[in-house]
């Protein structure tokens, strides 16, 4: 949320009707944290991170998928094992992917630096 202030004034004030610009007068800070912690699933400051979609937005995900497997399954496609359909990205898939980017870089980054030592000379 701390990148992301814009969306968190924007949510304060059309999920709880309050300005930010009065915390600490109006409402105290902590006070402004329990609400923060609490916006639902829809708001802003969730956008774009795995926090986006609520449980009942994976429910309906994973009822969707599994409708699209058992129509798959009458097909010749099933009895021939391919095409299998795949689940539509979520985010938390999203963050998990990007997640195992930035450690691959990091490795990469470690395995360049390991590979850039000077070897010594002369078989030692």
């Amino acid at each position: 949320m701390r990148d992301r202030p814009r969306e968190l004034r924007a949510d304060f004030q059309q999920t709880y009707g309050l300005n930010l610009d009065g915390m600490g007068v109006d409402y105290s800070i902590a006070h402004a944290a329990c609400l923060a912690a609490q916006l639902p699933p829809g708001a802003r400051v969730w956008r774009g991170t795995a926090d986006e979609w609520g449980t009942d937005t994976y429910l309906l995900d994973c009822m969707e998928h599994m409708l699209r497997v058992l129509a798959w399954q009458q097909t010749e496609d099933a009895a021939k094992r391919r095409n299998f359909p795949k689940p539509i990205e979520t985010p938390a898939s999203r963050a998990q992917l990007e997640q195992r980017v930035a450690h691959s870089l990091a490795n990469r980054a470690m395995v360049d630096a390991v590979l850039a030592r000077k070897r010594p000379q002369g078989g030692e």
